[in-house]
């Protein structure tokens, strides 16, 4: 397929970092969900549009927060040769090295769509198969599946063909165009925030996976998608109505009567930060907030999570739950 590109630049500001804008696509689009249209860009910060059905996401710059293992990345310190892409969007090297992509929740069958992670497969496959990245390893060595977590960078595909530009998140990039779901993690936390912001923008337009009702955000209290959907990885939302602190766990109430209504446990691995993760969820009473995990229903439907962190702030929306309703004891 031809690719043209044309390339400029504009700097962020002093001292911050420059991407290029790269035009649309040439002649016809990638292939993927509903036959989608790539465009990188940039404005203040990093900006990705991905373009389904003619429609459109701007999001908010990229690598602006800074969490407890420093700021978001903007290149790799280390590269290879991409050789094969695998059902979990994970990356083989021409040396053997598999990677794991920080911060990717890559999509799963459903009973609607058999073929969701085959298609994600193949549009990754496209970009990046035969192409140079960089990464940034973030742990000193492969995890207990032999995989190395890394933030992984390559150059737009409109531009393979052009002159070379910079490298951009590829992470950042499938989130955006709903070919996955953020995955929180230690290892992810330095970009959560641009993270977050892509998925919130592929879901509000109904990009990829996000067509699929399967992976609708659950409100706390509609018992029925949780029975549907047991054993999954689940997005929750709801208002939080107690908070009970028993070591070694902390248990985050969503509903009257414990053990009926959805909750969330947290267990801290040491005395320390317990103390500190309790500090940080004390205030979070009323509030309404989403969190990612797996589901467990057999003790009543639960997510256990294992840093606070892994709570996310939302806007008033799905929560069924009625102002006032009491703490369980």
């Amino acid at each position: 397929m031809r690719l043209r590109s044309k390339m400029s630049s504009t700097p962020d500001g002093p001292g911050e970092r420059q991407w290029p804008k790269v035009g649309a696509l040439g002649r016809g689009p990638l292939r993927g969900f509903g036959g989608a249209q790539i465009r990188f860009h940039a404005g203040a910060g990093l900006g990705l549009a991905i373009f389904f059905g003619g429609a459109g996401v701007a999001l908010a710059p990229a690598g602006g927060s800074r969490a407890a293992r420093g700021p978001c990345p903007a290149e790799g310190n280390a590269s290879g040769r991409v050789v094969s892409v695998d059902e979990r969007l994970e990356l083989t090297l021409e040396n053997g090295i598999r990677l794991k992509i920080a911060g990717v929740d890559p999509p799963r069958p459903t009973p609607g769509n058999p073929d969701l992670d085959f298609r994600a497969q193949e549009r990754l496959t496209q970009w990046l198969v035969g192409q140079d990245i960089a990464f940034r390893p973030l742990e000193p060595g492969p995890d207990r599946w032999g995989r190395v977590v890394a933030f992984v960078f390559a150059v737009a595909p409109e531009s393979s063909n052009g002159p070379r530009t910079a490298h951009l998140p590829v992470g950042e990039a499938l989130i955006d165009a709903g070919l996955a779901r953020y995955e929180s993690s230690v290892a992810a936390r330095p970009c959560r925030s641009a993270l977050l912001a892509a998925e919130a923008g592929a879901r509000a337009s109904g990009l990829g996976l996000w067509t699929d009702p399967y992976y609708a955000i659950i409100a706390a209290a509609d018992r029925l998608s949780f029975a549907e959907k047991a054993g999954s990885s689940v997005i929750v939302e709801g208002r939080i109505t107690g908070i009970a602190s028993r070591r070694p766990r902390i248990t985050l109430y969503f509903g009257p009567r414990q053990g009926g209504n959805f909750s969330v446990t947290i267990l801290p691995r040491n005395s320390k930060t317990f103390e500190a993760a309790y500090s940080s969820l004390a205030g979070l009473t009323g509030q309404t907030v989403r969190v990612r995990g797996l589901l467990d229903t057999r003790f009543g439907p639960q997510i256990e999570i294992s840093d606070p962190d892994e709570v996310e702030a939302a806007g008033q929306g799905q929560d069924a739950a009625a102002p006032g309703s009491p703490a369980p004891r």
